[in-house]
C-alpha cells in the first residue's frame, strides 16, 4: 500500500476515483477484464472506486456479481447508467460518455479515470481532472484522430495518461504530449487465480490430455482476426503436435476449421480460474505468430493472455513484433519467430519437443518474469503516478490548436446529449 491519502477538512480520506466505461459487464471480453482487475487492484491499493456503465436501468449495480464473475478482490461501488443507443455503438459511446458527467457519483469523486475518448472528453470539457487510460496508439492507427488527441492530452485538466506498452506510449509523444503527463503500465495477473499450481502431468490427467505428446495450447478470441489460421495451418503441418484452442463461444469458420483436424481440439470459453489448469497442461502457450491483429486491426496489443502464459511458468511462443518485444526476449524467456512464418513455426515447435531442457530453461525465465508483472503491482505504480501527478504543479503547455474540431464536437454533444 502506498501514501495515497490526500487532506480534508476532517482529516485524511483516500483518493476517490470513479471509473466510467461504456460497456455492458459481465462480458467475456478482455477490456472488461482488464477494467475490473484494475479497479479492484487499485482498489486493494487504498483508493476508493467506484465504477459507472451502462445499464438496463439507471440505478446502484451489483458489484458481487461483478467480483464473484470475474473473480477479484477488492472493495468498489457499481453504478448502472441507462444505456441508449444499443444498435448503434458510436451513439451509445457518445451518448454514455455525455450523459455520464450528469450522474450522481460524479460530485464526490476526486478524478474520473476511464479508457474511453467520448468520455475523456466529455469529463474534461465538464471541468473535472481526467486519467485516460488505453492500449491502442490511436494516433498511428487513425491518423484522423491526431488533433482530437492532442486536445485531449494535452488538456490542463488531464491529470495524466496510463498505457499499456512503450509501443503505445511512443505514439503520444509523437503528438507532442510531455512524458510527465504519461506512464507505462503493463497489464498483469492474479496469483490466487493460478492456485492451485498443477505439475504438467496433474493437469493433463485432470483434463483428459495425452500425458506424453507434446502439446500446443492457445487461449483467447476464436476468429480469423487473432491469427489462428496460422496456427490451423500449424497443427495441419505438424500433426505429431497436439494442439488445444480454448475460448470457443459458437461455431465460426475457425472451429469448423479446426475439427476438420484430428490434432486439434476445440474448447469453450473458460471462467478465469478454470484457465489454469488448461494452460499446466501445455507445454508451449502460443501467441500467433501474425502481425495482422496489431498492424491491420489495431485493436491487439501486448495481449493480456502474455501475462497469465509466462506466469504458468511454460514456454511461450510468440511473433517477433514491437509490442511482445518489451517482455519477450528470444532465447532468454520466450521462443520468438517471424511473423507469418509457418515454417519457422513449425520448425521450432518441433525443436522445442525435441529439447526438453531448452523448453524447461525458456519456462523457468518466464515464471521469473512474471513475478514483477502482477495486477497489484501495476496498480502500486499507477496509484504513486497519481499521488505524484496531484503534488507537482501543471505543466504548462502552448494553446490547444484542436478549435474547429472542437465547435463540431460541440454541435455533437448538444445533438446526442439532449
Amino acid at each position: 500500500m502506498i501514501p495515497n491519502q490526500r487532506p480534508t477538512a476532517s482529516g485524511q480520506r483516500p483518493l476517490r476515483i470513479l471509473y466510467v466505461y461504456d460497456a455492458f459487464m459481465p462480458d467475456t471480453g478482455a477490456d472488461t477484464e482488464q477494467v475490473v482487475n484494475t479497479v479492484a487492484a487499485l482498489s486493494r491499493q487504498g483508493l476508493s472506486l467506484e465504477l459507472l456503465l451502462p445499464g438496463r436501468i439507471t440505478s446502484p449495480g451489483d458489484g458481487d456479481a461483478l467480483r464473484d464473475y470475474y473473480q477479484v478482490r477488492g472493495e468498489f461501488a457499481v453504478h448502472l447508467l441507462r444505456g441508449r443507443y444499443h444498435a448503434l455503438r458510436g451513439f451509445e459511446k457518445w451518448s454514455h460518455a455525455l450523459r455520464a458527467t450528469r450522474h450522481h457519483a460524479v460530485a464526490s469523486a476526486d478524478l474520473i479515470y476511464t479508457r474511453n475518448l467520448p468520455a475523456a472528453w466529455s469529463f474534461l470539457r465538464a471541468g473535472h481532472r481526467v486519467v485516460y487510460e488505453h492500449f491502442r496508439p490511436w494516433g498511428d492507427q487513425h491518423p484522423p484522430l491526431q488533433p482530437f488527441l492532442r486536445h485531449i492530452l494535452r488538456h490542463p485538466g488531464l491529470l495524466g495518461a496510463v498505457f499499456h506498452s512503450q509501443h503505445a506510449l511512443q505514439g503520444y509523444l509523437r503528438l507532442g504530449v510531455p512524458e510527465s503527463r504519461l506512464l507505462v503500465a503493463h497489464n498483469g495477473w492474479d496469483p490466487a487465480r493460478m492456485e492451485p499450481r498443477l505439475s504438467r502431468e496433474e493437469a493433463r490427467a485432470r483434463l483428459g490430455l495425452e500425458a506424453s505428446r507434446f502439446t500446443v495450447v492457445y487461449s483467447g478470441r476464436m476468429n480469423a482476426r487473432k491469427g489462428l489460421d496460422i496456427l490451423l495451418e500449424s497443427a495441419r503441418r505438424a500433426p505429431e503436435l497436439a494442439f488445444v484452442l480454448i475460448g470457443s463461444e459458437g461455431e465460426g469458420s475457425v472451429e469448423k476449421e479446426a475439427r476438420e483436424l484430428p490434432n486439434v481440439r476445440i474448447v469453450p470459453w473458460q471462467r478465469f480460474s478454470d484457465l489454469a489448469p488448461w494452460l499446466y497442461a501445455a507445454d508451449a502457450l502460443v501467441i500467433p505468430p501474425s502481425l495482422v491483429p496489431l498492424e491491420r486491426h489495431g485493436n491487439t496489443v501486448l495481449p493480456i493472455k502474455v501475462f497469465l502464459y509466462l506466469a504458468a511458468g511454460r514456454v511461450v511462443l510468440a511473433p517477433t513484433a514491437p509490442d511482445t518485444a518489451e517482455l519477450l526476449t528470444d532465447g532468454v524467456n520466450a521462443a520468438l519467430v517471424p511473423p507469418g512464418d509457418i515454417d519457422a513455426t513449425v520448425a521450432r515447435l518441433r525443436a522445442l519437443a525435441q529439447d526438453p531442457e531448452e523448453a524447461g530453461r525458456l519456462a523457468e525465465n518466464a515464471l521469473r518474469t512474471a513475478a514483477s508483472l502482477t495486477w497489484d503491482a501495476r496498480a502500486e505504480r499507477i496509484a504513486r503516478f497519481l499521488v505524484q501527478r496531484l503534488a507537482g504543479p501543471p505543466a504548462p503547455l502552448p494553446a490547444d490548436p484542436w478549435r474547429p474540431g472542437r465547435w463540431l464536437a460541440e454541435v455533437g454533444a448538444w445533438i446526442i446529449g439532449r
